[in-house]
């Protein structure tokens, strides 16, 4: 066996300096706002933030720990059919940026939810901001969880230890700095998450033999795929389901959730906003392309050799592993790759903890506190609010992660699909309010519910009836094959973060007993989908039959900019033009109906006198 490679002293320093910088950042944003304590301020940036920090910050919103380790292991798999997704962002961006964001911006509000409330009514801005928050905690318990993993199986720490140093460094930052500080964290640790992917391609492939053999051996093995065409929705990769479906999940992230809308609403004016957006199309594009060359690394290292176990336990381990096979006698460069994962994290948690804080002091706190006192906090009381509402999110997180441990990888696999399955309902919510004028609370409301239990049922079930996967078999010359060019590093760890619906083993083709069962066939990426037709569909309906929106018609600011621009075409006009002759008819039918009450009253008094 070849000589085992430990993590070094400067590949401590490079982590540690990592979050010394990071919480660094939070104490200077928070000494140098200690005069402007302001709820607005705190909570989005004095609506004062230039393009770059928010450029950089959207993007380390939507690239976490997950994809990190998650994407190349899909890759090592399945090969590159998942780069296919890059082309939904195609359509993601200018659909986010012209009809989302500028609703947004134009009502100059703090939360998304608030829209809600002037769209709809209170509890249906109730009900979406509880369904954000659900969403929010659970997801980033598991963003939380997936670094500590990697760091337990490269440095040895212990997952307790692990997961209450990034978790407090990043509710410490959160709490003090507020979202300027979290913002321009999310800009630092992007620049690591991008120098450590870098460093990792560029070193792996020199090692494997170039760039070439990288090709060539994805090619000979055909790796590299993009022309799944097929229809089917049962299929989990193929180029509609990628394009189509990844659009659709997509708009969940960029259209629905607060985090996103946050960053929008802390730039200036809406035309900064839009920019800031539309970088993030070629950065994304260069991100998911990394990674996926990656996971091309990881086979030209180990081909048909699967590490899975002969030296490692489970597949999130293969990044990790391939760090210290190649880089372990680089002294920093281990080092460099774990900052790299763990500001992924990092970055996805402190802007998730800043949005929660948001959305509760906005959406709950403030409402609460007017209906019971009947009146209003103070600003200096209000950030002080905030700040200890971002500590309890940020402690709820790191309690989430460590129940994230104990449940096991069945309900690990469950808290990850619900971020796809809470995101489509959410998304169905703001479609059915920019674009469909006729739904009302009630359609709103009746839609979101039916939503969300749909979604829930189909993803659980699916879960709950996939067959365990088969327990790796290590082969010995397979072995063999790995200790003539690898470490025999054996880590430990057996839990596994990965096993969701969205990137590896728990996406795998079922094998149905029947035909009630091909429904749990179905691939991840159409859940939002679903979701968004089964919510549209059932507002439409309820709407219908509790009388849409007659007695108030809807304030055309509310509604989205595509949908004006398709309402001038002739069609859309004459249906106007219709729906306004019967509200015509139906006020002239009341007026006549009153003065005929009128004549009666009058006949009648003058009958009595």
């Amino acid at each position: 066996m070849a000589e085992e490679k430990k993590f070094g002293i400067p590949d401590y320093v490079i982590f540690v300096l990592t979050l010394v910088i990071s919480a660094g950042i939070g104490l200077f944003y928070a000494w140098r706002d200690k005069r402007r304590q302001s709820t607005e301020n705190f909570l989005l940036g004095g609506r004062q933030m230039s393009i770059f920090p928010v450029t950089l910050s959207l993007m380390a919103s939507f690239l976490s720990a997950v994809l990190v380790l998650g994407v190349p292991t899909e890759i090592y798999y399945h090969g590159t059919m998942y780069w296919v997704i890059s082309f939904s962002n195609i359509l993601t961006f200018p659909v986010a940026v012209h009809a989302f964001l500028p609703v947004f911006h134009r009502l100059e509000i703090s939360s998304a939810y608030e829209y809600l409330e002037v769209r709809f009514s209170k509890t249906i801005r109730t009900m979406g901001c509880i369904v954000f928050q659900v969403q929010m905690l659970l997801y980033m318990a598991v963003v939380l969880y997936a670094p500590a993993l990697a760091l337990n199986q490269v440095m040895g720490f212990s997952m307790l230890l692990s997961i209450l140093v990034i978790g407090l460094v990043c509710t410490f930052y959160t709490a003090i700095g507020g979202l300027k500080a979290v913002m321009w964290t999310d800009a630092f640790q992007m620049i690591i998450v991008f120098i450590g992917l870098l460093a990792l391609v560029i070193k792996a492939t020199v090692e494997v033999g170039g760039f070439n053999h990288v090709w060539e051996t994805a090619k000979q093995a055909e790796k590299l795929q993009a022309d799944n065409f097929n229809t089917s929705p049962f299929e989990r990769h193929t180029f509609w389901t990628l394009a189509v479906g990844g659009f659709v999940t997509s708009m969940t992230i960029y259209g629905s959730n607060q985090a996103m809308i946050q960053r929008y609403l802390s730039m200036r004016s809406c035309r900064s906003a839009q920019a800031a957006l539309y970088w993030n199309l070629p950065a994304s594009l260069i991100f998911t392309t990394l990674l996926v060359y990656v996971g091309l690394v990881l086979f030209a290292r180990y081909g048909t050799n699967d590490p899975v176990g002969c030296i490692i336990q489970r597949r999130d381990q293969m990044i990790p592993w391939l760090v210290m096979d190649v880089l372990g006698d680089y002294a920093g460069f281990p080092g460099l790759m774990v900052a790299c994962i763990f500001s992924a994290s990092l970055s996805t948690v402190s802007s998730g903890v800043n949005a929660l804080a948001l959305t509760f002091m906005t959406d709950v706190f403030r409402p609460l506190h007017h209906f019971f006192t009947k009146s209003t906090i103070n600003e200096r009381r209000a950030t002080l609010y905030s700040k200890l509402i971002a500590l309890i999110f940020g402690f709820l997180t790191i309690g989430m992660a460590f129940l994230s441990e104990k449940m096991g990888p069945l309900i690990l696999q469950i808290a990850l699909s619900i971020f796809g399955m809470v995101g489509g309902p959410l998304l169905s919510l703001f479609v059915m309010a920019m674009f469909i004028p006729c739904v009302n609370s009630w359609g709103a409301g009746a839609g979101l519910i039916c939503s969300l239990v749909f979604t829930f049922w189909l993803a659980i079930s699916a879960i709950v009836h996939r067959p365990s996967p088969p327990t790796p078999i290590c082969r010995n010359d397979v072995t063999s094959a790995l200790n003539s060019t690898s470490i025999a590093n054996l880590f430990s760890t057996s839990s596994s973060v990965l096993q969701s619906s969205t990137l590896t083993e728990s996406t795998l083709s079922l094998e149905s007993g029947g035909t009630w069962n091909e429904i749990y066939n179905i691939s991840y990426l159409w859940y939002s989908s679903i979701a968004v037709i089964v919510g549209v569909t059932v507002a439409i309906i309820v709407s219908l039959i509790t009388g849409g929106t007659r007695r108030k018609p809807v304030d055309r600011r509310l509604l989205s900019p595509l949908y004006l621009y398709l309402s001038s075409f002739a069609v859309f006009q004459q249906f106007s033009e219709r729906q306004d002759q019967l509200l015509e008819k139906r006020e002239a039918v009341g007026n006549g109906v009153v003065s005929l009450r009128q004549t009666v009253d009058v006949n009648t008094n003058e009958n009595v006198l």
